[in-house]
């Protein structure tokens, strides 16, 4: 009786173990349950402080207009225009705009400082107006640095070099190459090297009927801006403003593999109310197809002001 016990505990235990090693491989074979995310915090859009931007019409410009706007009051972080209007000058409201910078309170996913600069194509009426002699390019070398010429800007009779000719794709793209490098060589901005660069593509009367010509433009900006130093970039980051009229005439359809498909975006909306700019920010379509809205800016009466996503949003 004792033995006959003895066999079955035995055969017992064996059953039992063979169930628990069973079952530690159905458990290895079954997915783990899913761990619910947190939900994100909303954002309470009524105590986020805007920021703003502003440029040459902050001081009287040599354009012939004797208004001087104002600046906002105490902004959450600014954007400066580096340029007075045009590519290749200098705004002379740089110094006036470095001390409202130093009264941004902070407390935005942007920096408290960061810079704009124009883009155009320099051959325009509205350009040849105020720059009568543009610095356009004769070849591919810009101080030194020989300036890769991507083949979707090529020619057929020059290909990917710049040859100097006014309707030249490579050469609108050295000639942007140019200006951006121009811009973060402005004396006296404030660490250009590690500041944000946003590429200001608007009116349309300053760029010509030939898209693929003003997208050179812009991608020989944001070339010169993104790539490193050790290839002859400025090193530092950039993102592109305009609206979607504007955008959609004077870019148009990108070109495959284009580098300004997924650039951040700062949107212009026009005359508005924070909360009609916030619901773009949310909302509106980007102005690519892998852009990311990052800034909306609205006009408030004489003031430029700006709302941005929350860091991580």
């Amino acid at each position: 009786m004792r033995r006959r016990w003895t066999v079955q505990a035995v055969f017992l235990g064996v059953i039992l173990l063979l169930a628990g090693v069973v079952g530690v491989q159905l458990a290895a074979a079954l997915p783990d349950e899913p761990v619910a995310k947190p939900a994100p915090t909303p954002v309470n859009w009524a105590t986020v402080r805007p920021g703003a931007d502003a440029s040459w019409p902050a001081c009287t410009p040599p354009h012939g207009t004797t208004r001087t706007l104002p600046l906002a009051s105490r902004p959450a972080f600014v954007v400066v225009g580096v340029n007075d209007g045009l590519p290749g000058t200098v705004s002379a409201c740089i110094e006036r705009e470095f001390e409202w910078a130093d009264t941004t309170t902070g407390g935005s996913s942007q920096p408290r400082l960061a810079y704009y600069v124009m883009a155009a194509d320099p051959w325009t009426k509205a350009q040849l107006k105020w720059v009568e002699h543009p610095d356009w390019p004769t070849g591919d070398t810009v101080d030194g640095v020989r300036v890769p010429v991507p083949t979707a800007f090529a020619s057929t009779a020059s290909g990917t070099t710049c040859t100097g000719g006014r309707a030249e794709r490579a050469c609108a793209y050295v000639y942007g190459w140019k200006m951006a490098h121009h811009a973060a060589a402005i004396p006296g901005l404030r660490d250009p090297a590690h500041s944000r660069f946003w590429i200001d593509v608007e009116a349309e009367r300053t760029w010509g009927d030939d898209q693929r010509f003003n997208q050179a433009v812009v991608e020989g900006m944001v070339a010169a801006f993104t790539l490193p130093r050790s290839r002859g970039g400025i090193g530092t980051t950039t993102g592109v403003y305009s609206d979607h009229s504007e955008w959609a005439r004077i870019i148009g359809r990108l070109r495959k593999g284009s580098t300004l498909d997924r650039l951040d975006q700062w949107l212009a909306i026009g005359p508005a109310s924070k909360a009609e700019a916030v619901d773009a920010l949310l909302h509106d379509w980007p102005l690519t197809a892998n852009g990311r809205v990052r800034m909306v800016q609205w006009v408030d009466g004489p003031l430029d002001r700006d709302i941005a996503r929350p860091a991580g949003g």
